[in-house]
Protein backbone atom coordinates (compact mmCIF):
# COMPACT_ATOMS: atom_id res chain seq x y z
CA UNK A 1 0.00 0.00 0.00
CA UNK A 2 0.56 3.73 -0.36
CA UNK A 3 3.60 4.87 1.74
CA UNK A 4 6.38 6.84 2.70
CA UNK A 5 9.49 4.96 1.91
CA UNK A 6 13.31 5.98 1.13
CA UNK A 7 14.69 3.04 -0.77
CA UNK A 8 17.29 3.18 -3.49
CA UNK A 9 16.74 4.60 -7.00
CA UNK A 10 16.80 3.46 -11.07
CA UNK A 11 14.75 0.68 -12.33
CA UNK A 12 16.78 -1.89 -14.17
CA UNK A 13 14.09 -3.50 -17.40
CA UNK A 14 14.39 -7.25 -17.33
CA UNK A 15 12.72 -9.44 -20.09
CA UNK A 16 12.85 -13.45 -21.33
CA UNK A 17 11.26 -15.85 -23.11
CA UNK A 18 10.74 -19.18 -23.42
CA UNK A 19 7.78 -21.78 -21.74
CA UNK A 20 6.99 -21.56 -18.79
CA UNK A 21 6.96 -24.98 -16.72
CA UNK A 22 7.55 -26.50 -13.28
CA UNK A 23 10.52 -28.29 -14.38
CA UNK A 24 12.11 -25.05 -16.55
CA UNK A 25 11.18 -21.57 -16.18
CA UNK A 26 12.31 -18.44 -18.11
CA UNK A 27 15.51 -16.45 -16.89
CA UNK A 28 16.63 -13.00 -18.09
CA UNK A 29 18.01 -13.19 -21.33
CA UNK A 30 21.16 -11.09 -20.64
CA UNK A 31 23.61 -10.83 -18.18
CA UNK A 32 24.91 -13.50 -15.78
CA UNK A 33 22.35 -15.68 -14.39
CA UNK A 34 20.20 -14.77 -10.80
CA UNK A 35 21.41 -16.04 -7.46
CA UNK A 36 18.44 -17.71 -5.91
CA UNK A 37 18.10 -16.24 -2.09
CA UNK A 38 16.62 -17.56 0.50
CA UNK A 39 15.54 -16.44 4.27
CA UNK A 40 14.47 -12.58 3.60
CA UNK A 41 14.04 -11.96 -0.18
CA UNK A 42 15.20 -8.44 -2.15
CA UNK A 43 15.37 -8.04 -5.32
CA UNK A 44 18.18 -6.53 -7.21
CA UNK A 45 16.78 -5.27 -10.25
CA UNK A 46 13.48 -3.62 -9.50
CA UNK A 47 14.70 -0.33 -7.77
CA UNK A 48 12.97 -1.01 -4.50
CA UNK A 49 10.37 -3.00 -3.65
CA UNK A 50 6.65 -2.57 -1.28
CA UNK A 51 3.96 -5.44 -0.82
CA UNK A 52 3.58 -8.69 -2.30
CA UNK A 53 1.17 -11.59 -3.22
CA UNK A 54 1.86 -14.67 -4.22
CA UNK A 55 -0.14 -17.70 -6.33
CA UNK A 56 0.81 -21.24 -6.41
CA UNK A 57 0.15 -23.18 -9.80
CA UNK A 58 1.46 -26.65 -10.75
CA UNK A 59 4.60 -27.07 -8.21
CA UNK A 60 5.78 -23.49 -9.07
CA UNK A 61 5.64 -20.23 -6.03
CA UNK A 62 5.13 -16.96 -7.94
CA UNK A 63 5.75 -14.25 -5.80
CA UNK A 64 4.29 -10.41 -7.54
CA UNK A 65 6.36 -7.32 -5.79
CA UNK A 66 5.18 -4.00 -5.89
CA UNK A 67 8.18 -2.32 -7.33
CA UNK A 68 10.01 0.71 -7.83
CA UNK A 69 11.19 3.74 -5.52
CA UNK A 70 9.40 4.16 -2.29
CA UNK A 71 6.42 6.55 -3.01
CA UNK A 72 7.06 6.37 -6.66
CA UNK A 73 6.05 2.43 -7.45
CA UNK A 74 6.57 2.18 -11.32
CA UNK A 75 5.93 -1.47 -11.95
CA UNK A 76 5.16 -4.97 -10.96
CA UNK A 77 8.19 -7.26 -10.19
CA UNK A 78 8.26 -11.26 -9.95
CA UNK A 79 10.34 -13.62 -8.44
CA UNK A 80 9.90 -17.61 -8.59
CA UNK A 81 10.42 -20.53 -6.35
CA UNK A 82 10.10 -24.38 -6.37
CA UNK A 83 9.67 -24.28 -2.96
CA UNK A 84 8.42 -21.30 -1.27
CA UNK A 85 12.02 -20.85 -0.05
CA UNK A 86 14.65 -20.47 -2.58
CA UNK A 87 13.96 -17.55 -4.72
CA UNK A 88 14.76 -16.63 -8.37
CA UNK A 89 14.73 -13.04 -9.36
CA UNK A 90 12.38 -12.43 -13.11
CA UNK A 91 12.27 -8.41 -13.48
CA UNK A 92 9.46 -6.78 -14.16
CA UNK A 93 6.04 -8.33 -15.96
CA UNK A 94 4.04 -4.92 -15.78
CA UNK A 95 4.80 -1.29 -16.04
CA UNK A 96 2.59 1.41 -15.05
CA UNK A 97 0.49 3.61 -18.06
CA UNK A 98 1.69 6.61 -19.53
CA UNK A 99 0.81 9.69 -17.31
CA UNK A 100 0.27 7.21 -14.28
CA UNK A 101 1.74 9.20 -10.95
CA UNK A 102 1.98 5.43 -9.07
CA UNK A 103 1.01 2.32 -9.19
CA UNK A 104 -1.09 0.01 -6.36
CA UNK A 105 -0.42 -2.87 -5.13
CA UNK A 106 -2.96 -6.17 -5.93
CA UNK A 107 -3.42 -9.61 -5.86
CA UNK A 108 -3.81 -12.72 -8.50
CA UNK A 109 -6.33 -15.01 -9.39
CA UNK A 110 -7.57 -18.09 -11.32
CA UNK A 111 -10.76 -17.12 -13.43
CA UNK A 112 -14.23 -18.57 -12.26
CA UNK A 113 -14.28 -20.44 -15.66
CA UNK A 114 -10.65 -21.28 -15.87
CA UNK A 115 -11.57 -24.85 -17.07
CA UNK A 116 -12.97 -23.29 -20.84
CA UNK A 117 -10.27 -20.10 -21.00
CA UNK A 118 -7.55 -20.95 -18.70
CA UNK A 119 -6.58 -17.45 -17.97
CA UNK A 120 -5.75 -16.03 -14.77
CA UNK A 121 -6.13 -12.53 -13.65
CA UNK A 122 -3.89 -9.67 -12.10
CA UNK A 123 -5.25 -6.28 -10.46
CA UNK A 124 -3.09 -3.40 -9.71
CA UNK A 125 -4.66 0.42 -8.95
CA UNK A 126 -3.17 3.45 -10.64
CA UNK A 127 -3.37 7.20 -9.28
CA UNK A 128 -4.21 9.41 -12.10
CA UNK A 129 -4.68 13.02 -11.47
CA UNK A 130 -6.22 13.07 -8.68
CA UNK A 131 -7.96 9.61 -8.35
CA UNK A 132 -7.23 5.97 -7.97
CA UNK A 133 -8.90 3.13 -9.32
CA UNK A 134 -8.02 -0.38 -10.42
CA UNK A 135 -7.31 -2.18 -13.82
CA UNK A 136 -6.67 -5.39 -14.50
CA UNK A 137 -4.17 -7.60 -16.72
CA UNK A 138 -4.51 -11.26 -17.78
CA UNK A 139 -2.52 -14.13 -18.51
CA UNK A 140 -2.23 -17.83 -19.29
CA UNK A 141 1.17 -18.87 -17.62
CA UNK A 142 1.54 -16.58 -14.58
CA UNK A 143 4.54 -14.98 -16.01
CA UNK A 144 3.31 -12.60 -18.91
CA UNK A 145 0.97 -10.17 -18.20
CA UNK A 146 -1.55 -8.52 -20.76
CA UNK A 147 -3.49 -5.19 -19.34
CA UNK A 148 -7.32 -5.46 -20.22
CA UNK A 149 -8.88 -2.70 -21.96
CA UNK A 150 -10.02 0.62 -19.77
CA UNK A 151 -13.81 -1.10 -20.06
CA UNK A 152 -12.62 -3.11 -17.43
CA UNK A 153 -11.87 0.04 -15.07
CA UNK A 154 -13.25 -0.58 -11.53
CA UNK A 155 -14.46 2.72 -10.20
CA UNK A 156 -15.70 3.93 -6.46
CA UNK A 157 -19.79 3.69 -6.04
CA UNK A 158 -20.68 6.99 -4.79
CA UNK A 159 -23.54 5.51 -2.61
CA UNK A 160 -21.06 4.03 -0.65
CA UNK A 161 -17.58 5.15 -1.17
CA UNK A 162 -15.86 8.14 -1.91
CA UNK A 163 -15.26 9.44 -5.14
CA UNK A 164 -11.79 10.21 -4.94
CA UNK A 165 -10.59 8.06 -1.98
CA UNK A 166 -8.11 5.10 -1.71
CA UNK A 167 -9.75 2.28 -4.02
CA UNK A 168 -6.62 -0.35 -4.19
CA UNK A 169 -5.62 -4.16 -3.54
CA UNK A 170 -8.53 -6.17 -4.56
CA UNK A 171 -8.21 -9.50 -2.45
CA UNK A 172 -10.54 -12.65 -3.76
CA UNK A 173 -12.24 -15.43 -1.88
CA UNK A 174 -15.00 -17.83 -3.69
CA UNK A 175 -18.50 -17.21 -3.48
CA UNK A 176 -21.02 -19.97 -2.38
CA UNK A 177 -23.34 -19.07 -6.09
CA UNK A 178 -20.07 -19.25 -8.01
CA UNK A 179 -18.00 -16.02 -9.04
CA UNK A 180 -15.83 -14.03 -6.45
CA UNK A 181 -16.01 -12.18 -3.81
CA UNK A 182 -13.56 -9.06 -2.76
CA UNK A 183 -12.32 -7.08 -0.48
CA UNK A 184 -9.84 -4.13 -0.96
CA UNK A 185 -8.45 -0.74 0.61
CA UNK A 186 -10.98 2.39 0.15
CA UNK A 187 -12.52 5.74 1.76
CA UNK A 188 -16.08 3.98 2.74
CA UNK A 189 -18.38 6.73 4.05
CA UNK A 190 -18.77 5.37 7.08
CA UNK A 191 -16.81 2.43 9.02
CA UNK A 192 -13.00 1.13 8.55
CA UNK A 193 -11.02 1.68 5.16
CA UNK A 194 -12.48 -1.53 3.73
CA UNK A 195 -14.94 -1.90 0.64
CA UNK A 196 -16.46 -4.77 -0.63
CA UNK A 197 -17.36 -6.48 -4.07
CA UNK A 198 -17.96 -9.01 -5.95
CA UNK A 199 -17.81 -10.51 -9.63
CA UNK A 200 -19.28 -13.50 -11.67
CA UNK A 201 -16.16 -13.45 -14.42
CA UNK A 202 -13.31 -12.20 -11.97
CA UNK A 203 -12.71 -8.76 -14.48
CA UNK A 204 -16.09 -7.11 -13.81
CA UNK A 205 -16.66 -5.92 -10.08
CA UNK A 206 -19.63 -5.12 -8.75
CA UNK A 207 -19.54 -2.46 -5.33
CA UNK A 208 -21.50 -3.69 -2.72
CA UNK A 209 -22.31 -1.99 0.72
CA UNK A 210 -18.83 -2.28 3.11
CA UNK A 211 -18.37 -4.72 5.59
CA UNK A 212 -20.34 -4.20 8.96
CA UNK A 213 -17.93 -3.70 11.70
CA UNK A 214 -18.10 -4.02 15.53
CA UNK A 215 -16.25 -3.08 18.76
CA UNK A 216 -14.06 -0.20 17.85
CA UNK A 217 -12.38 -1.71 14.43
CA UNK A 218 -10.00 0.33 13.39
CA UNK A 219 -9.78 2.27 10.38
CA UNK A 220 -6.44 0.96 7.92
CA UNK A 221 -5.99 -0.64 5.08
CA UNK A 222 -7.65 -4.40 4.52
CA UNK A 223 -4.33 -7.22 3.52
CA UNK A 224 -6.76 -10.30 3.17
CA UNK A 225 -9.62 -11.71 4.06
CA UNK A 226 -9.82 -16.10 4.35
CA UNK A 227 -12.85 -18.51 5.29
CA UNK A 228 -11.22 -20.83 7.71
CA UNK A 229 -13.94 -23.45 9.24
CA UNK A 230 -17.47 -21.41 9.56
CA UNK A 231 -15.33 -18.10 10.22
CA UNK A 232 -13.90 -15.37 7.90
CA UNK A 233 -10.71 -13.40 9.19
CA UNK A 234 -9.49 -10.69 8.09
CA UNK A 235 -5.92 -8.89 8.46
CA UNK A 236 -6.43 -4.97 8.59
CA UNK A 237 -3.27 -2.91 8.74
CA UNK A 238 -3.84 -0.34 11.32
CA UNK A 239 -0.48 0.60 12.81
CA UNK A 240 0.49 -3.41 12.56
CA UNK A 241 -1.68 -6.04 11.27
CA UNK A 242 -4.58 -6.82 12.98
CA UNK A 243 -7.04 -9.91 13.00
CA UNK A 244 -10.73 -8.95 13.06
CA UNK A 245 -13.22 -11.85 12.73
CA UNK A 246 -17.20 -12.03 10.74
CA UNK A 247 -19.38 -14.94 10.92
CA UNK A 248 -20.37 -14.03 7.07
CA UNK A 249 -18.68 -12.81 4.18
CA UNK A 250 -20.53 -9.17 4.73
CA UNK A 251 -19.37 -8.83 8.56
CA UNK A 252 -19.84 -8.08 11.44
CA UNK A 253 -16.75 -7.83 11.77
CA UNK A 254 -15.09 -7.96 15.27
CA UNK A 255 -11.38 -7.33 16.81
CA UNK A 256 -10.14 -11.01 17.71
CA UNK A 257 -10.30 -11.52 21.49
CA UNK A 258 -7.17 -13.00 21.52
CA UNK A 259 -3.82 -12.33 19.41
CA UNK A 260 -4.95 -8.97 18.13
CA UNK A 261 -1.96 -7.86 16.55
CA UNK A 262 -0.86 -10.64 14.16
CA UNK A 263 2.35 -8.91 12.88
CA UNK A 264 4.17 -5.39 14.16
CA UNK A 265 7.92 -4.61 15.02
CA UNK A 266 8.86 -3.62 11.21
CA UNK A 267 6.55 -5.93 9.76
CA UNK A 268 3.49 -4.78 7.62
CA UNK A 269 0.73 -5.94 5.47
CA UNK A 270 0.03 -9.74 5.89
CA UNK A 271 -1.69 -11.92 2.94
CA UNK A 272 -3.04 -14.98 2.72
CA UNK A 273 -1.48 -17.41 0.41
CA UNK A 274 -3.99 -20.41 -0.21
CA UNK A 275 -1.92 -23.51 -1.34
CA UNK A 276 -2.44 -27.23 -1.73
CA UNK A 277 0.15 -27.96 1.48
CA UNK A 278 -2.59 -25.56 3.74
CA UNK A 279 -3.49 -21.62 4.24
CA UNK A 280 0.20 -19.46 4.52
CA UNK A 281 1.09 -15.82 5.35
CA UNK A 282 2.99 -13.39 3.50
CA UNK A 283 4.29 -10.20 4.48
CA UNK A 284 7.44 -7.21 4.47
CA UNK A 285 9.86 -6.95 6.65
CA UNK A 286 11.87 -3.75 6.77
CA UNK A 287 15.03 -2.84 8.37
CA UNK A 288 16.82 -0.21 10.56
CA UNK A 289 17.68 1.72 7.46
CA UNK A 290 14.30 0.70 5.94
CA UNK A 291 15.29 -1.83 3.35
CA UNK A 292 12.50 -3.61 2.14
CA UNK A 293 12.22 -7.51 2.32
CA UNK A 294 10.05 -10.37 1.30
CA UNK A 295 9.87 -12.44 4.60
CA UNK A 296 9.78 -15.75 5.19
CA UNK A 297 6.26 -17.18 4.71
CA UNK A 298 4.14 -18.39 7.66
CA UNK A 299 1.25 -21.32 8.22
CA UNK A 300 -1.79 -19.65 9.25
CA UNK A 301 -3.90 -21.35 11.98
CA UNK A 302 -6.61 -21.09 14.01
CA UNK A 303 -6.46 -22.64 17.31
CA UNK A 304 -9.44 -23.90 19.12
CA UNK A 305 -11.07 -21.21 20.97
CA UNK A 306 -11.38 -19.50 17.25
CA UNK A 307 -7.87 -17.55 17.63
CA UNK A 308 -5.71 -16.52 14.21
CA UNK A 309 -2.00 -17.58 14.79
CA UNK A 310 1.17 -17.14 13.17
CA UNK A 311 3.35 -20.52 12.84
CA UNK A 312 6.13 -22.61 11.41
CA UNK A 313 5.80 -23.49 8.04
CA UNK A 314 7.13 -26.71 7.78
CA UNK A 315 8.25 -25.67 4.06
CA UNK A 316 11.01 -23.65 5.89
CA UNK A 317 12.66 -26.35 6.84
CA UNK A 318 14.36 -26.30 3.80
CA UNK A 319 16.32 -22.94 5.18
CA UNK A 320 18.70 -25.95 7.47
CA UNK A 321 21.24 -26.31 4.41
CA UNK A 322 24.13 -26.69 6.24
CA UNK A 323 24.99 -27.74 9.84
CA UNK A 324 26.72 -25.73 11.94
CA UNK A 325 29.11 -26.74 15.20
CA UNK A 326 27.58 -24.89 18.26
CA UNK A 327 28.69 -25.48 21.85
CA UNK A 328 28.65 -23.08 25.01
CA UNK A 329 31.65 -22.28 26.91
CA UNK A 330 30.65 -21.50 31.27
CA UNK A 331 29.47 -18.36 31.44
CA UNK A 332 31.90 -15.70 31.22
CA UNK A 333 29.45 -13.10 32.75
CA UNK A 334 26.70 -13.18 34.78
CA UNK A 335 23.87 -15.14 32.97
CA UNK A 336 25.38 -15.13 29.64
CA UNK A 337 27.17 -18.38 27.98
CA UNK A 338 28.69 -16.98 24.56
CA UNK A 339 28.85 -19.92 21.94
CA UNK A 340 32.17 -21.06 21.04
CA UNK A 341 32.26 -20.75 17.66
CA UNK A 342 31.17 -17.46 16.09
CA UNK A 343 28.53 -17.51 13.28
CA UNK A 344 29.58 -14.51 10.87
CA UNK A 345 28.03 -12.03 9.28
CA UNK A 346 28.07 -13.53 5.70
CA UNK A 347 24.96 -15.96 5.48
CA UNK A 348 21.41 -16.25 7.29
CA UNK A 349 21.39 -18.72 9.94
CA UNK A 350 18.78 -21.16 11.80
CA UNK A 351 19.26 -21.71 15.26
CA UNK A 352 16.93 -23.89 17.63
CA UNK A 353 17.26 -25.49 21.20
CA UNK A 354 14.89 -26.27 24.32
CA UNK A 355 14.86 -23.08 26.37
CA UNK A 356 13.93 -23.52 30.07
CA UNK A 357 10.93 -21.04 30.87
CA UNK A 358 10.52 -18.96 34.28
CA UNK A 359 7.60 -20.35 36.52
CA UNK A 360 6.89 -16.51 37.71
CA UNK A 361 8.15 -12.97 37.04
CA UNK A 362 10.16 -13.15 40.27
CA UNK A 363 12.47 -15.71 38.27
CA UNK A 364 15.47 -14.31 35.86
CA UNK A 365 14.28 -15.04 32.06
CA UNK A 366 15.95 -17.26 29.47
CA UNK A 367 17.36 -16.09 26.46
CA UNK A 368 19.61 -15.08 23.91
CA UNK A 369 22.22 -12.46 23.25
CA UNK A 370 23.28 -11.22 19.86
CA UNK A 371 26.31 -8.87 20.31
CA UNK A 372 26.71 -5.66 18.24
CA UNK A 373 30.25 -4.66 19.38
CA UNK A 374 31.77 -5.66 22.33
CA UNK A 375 30.33 -5.09 25.78
CA UNK A 376 27.11 -4.49 23.69
CA UNK A 377 24.45 -6.23 21.95
CA UNK A 378 20.29 -7.00 21.57
CA UNK A 379 18.58 -9.37 24.26
CA UNK A 380 15.73 -11.54 23.71
CA UNK A 381 14.71 -12.22 27.20
CA UNK A 382 11.49 -14.87 27.70
CA UNK A 383 9.89 -14.91 30.75
CA UNK A 384 6.39 -16.71 32.22
CA UNK A 385 3.99 -17.87 29.49
CA UNK A 386 6.68 -17.09 26.56
CA UNK A 387 6.48 -13.39 27.04
CA UNK A 388 9.34 -12.51 24.77
CA UNK A 389 10.79 -9.16 25.43
CA UNK A 390 13.50 -7.47 22.40
CA UNK A 391 16.46 -4.60 23.96
CA UNK A 392 19.74 -3.30 24.59
CA UNK A 393 21.72 -5.18 27.08
CA UNK A 394 25.43 -5.27 28.21
CA UNK A 395 27.51 -8.32 27.75
CA UNK A 396 27.68 -8.47 31.97
CA UNK A 397 23.97 -9.15 31.62
CA UNK A 398 22.64 -5.82 32.85
CA UNK A 399 21.72 -2.28 31.70
CA UNK A 400 18.69 -4.37 29.71
CA UNK A 401 16.14 -1.71 27.89
CA UNK A 402 13.38 -3.06 26.33
CA UNK A 403 12.43 -1.90 22.88
CA UNK A 404 9.47 -4.37 22.33
CA UNK A 405 7.43 -6.61 24.48
CA UNK A 406 5.15 -9.80 23.05
CA UNK A 407 2.39 -11.72 24.51
CA UNK A 408 1.27 -14.14 21.98
CA UNK A 409 -1.41 -14.97 25.13
CA UNK A 410 -0.42 -19.32 24.77
CA UNK A 411 -0.22 -21.28 27.40
CA UNK A 412 4.04 -22.38 27.40
CA UNK A 413 5.26 -24.99 30.40
CA UNK A 414 8.18 -24.98 32.06
CA UNK A 415 10.51 -25.68 28.51
CA UNK A 416 9.75 -24.91 24.92
CA UNK A 417 11.22 -25.09 21.48
CA UNK A 418 12.91 -21.75 20.23
CA UNK A 419 13.38 -20.82 17.16
CA UNK A 420 15.75 -18.21 15.29
CA UNK A 421 15.91 -16.69 11.89
CA UNK A 422 18.92 -14.32 11.53
CA UNK A 423 20.08 -12.40 8.48
CA UNK A 424 22.92 -11.00 9.57
CA UNK A 425 24.25 -9.04 6.27
CA UNK A 426 20.21 -7.69 6.97
CA UNK A 427 20.30 -7.41 10.73
CA UNK A 428 16.82 -9.04 10.34
CA UNK A 429 15.17 -11.92 12.91
CA UNK A 430 12.70 -13.67 13.28
CA UNK A 431 12.03 -15.33 16.89
CA UNK A 432 9.97 -18.83 17.14
CA UNK A 433 8.45 -20.53 20.57
CA UNK A 434 7.16 -24.30 19.78
CA UNK A 435 6.66 -23.21 16.30
CA UNK A 436 4.47 -19.43 17.54
CA UNK A 437 5.74 -17.02 15.32
CA UNK A 438 6.56 -14.36 18.56
CA UNK A 439 8.23 -11.55 16.61
CA UNK A 440 9.91 -10.24 13.41
CA UNK A 441 12.46 -7.85 14.66
CA UNK A 442 14.77 -5.16 12.86
CA UNK A 443 18.41 -5.51 14.90
CA UNK A 444 19.28 -1.52 15.72
CA UNK A 445 22.72 -2.18 14.87
CA UNK A 446 24.23 -5.15 12.26
CA UNK A 447 25.44 -8.06 14.61
CA UNK A 448 28.73 -9.20 14.73
CA UNK A 449 28.08 -12.97 14.40
CA UNK A 450 28.91 -13.78 18.06
CA UNK A 451 25.38 -15.43 20.40
CA UNK A 452 25.19 -16.24 23.57
CA UNK A 453 22.80 -18.14 25.69
CA UNK A 454 21.40 -15.55 28.71
CA UNK A 455 20.56 -17.49 31.84
CA UNK A 456 24.00 -19.89 31.60
CA UNK A 457 24.50 -22.89 29.28
CA UNK A 458 21.99 -24.42 31.58
CA UNK A 459 18.96 -22.70 30.58
CA UNK A 460 18.54 -24.46 27.10
CA UNK A 461 19.25 -28.26 25.43
CA UNK A 462 19.66 -29.57 22.15
CA UNK A 463 21.12 -26.58 20.50
CA UNK A 464 21.89 -26.90 17.02
CA UNK A 465 22.28 -24.34 14.33
CA UNK A 466 22.56 -24.24 10.34
CA UNK A 467 23.26 -22.00 7.30
CA UNK A 468 21.02 -21.86 4.81
CA UNK A 469 22.76 -20.97 1.96
CA UNK A 470 26.27 -21.72 0.36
Amino acid sequence: MKGILAIWGGLASVFWCGAATAAELPLPASGPPPVPQTMFYQSRTLGGQWDTWLYYHQGVYYLYILAGPGGAWNGIGMATSPDGVRWTDRGLVLRKAEGVTWLGTGSTWKSPYYEKDKKFFLNFSEWRGVGQTIFFAESTDLLHWTRLGKEFEFRQDARWYKPKGRWDCIYTIPRSEGGLYGYWTADPRRGPGVGFGQTADGVRWEALQPPDFLDGAPHGECGAVERIGEKYYMMLGAGAMKTLVADRPQGPFHPAKKNLVLLSGGTYFSRFFPTPHGLLVNHHSISRDRGVFFAPLKKAIVDPEGTLRLVWWEGNEKLKKHPVLTRAAPAAAPGIAMLQEPFGTACPLVLEAKIRLAASPAEPPAGLYLEHAAGTGTAILVGPNGVTQFGAIQANGTAFKATDRVDRQVAFGRTADFRLLLDPKNSLLEFYLNDHLIQCYSLPQPPTGRIGLIGGENTVASLNAWRSED
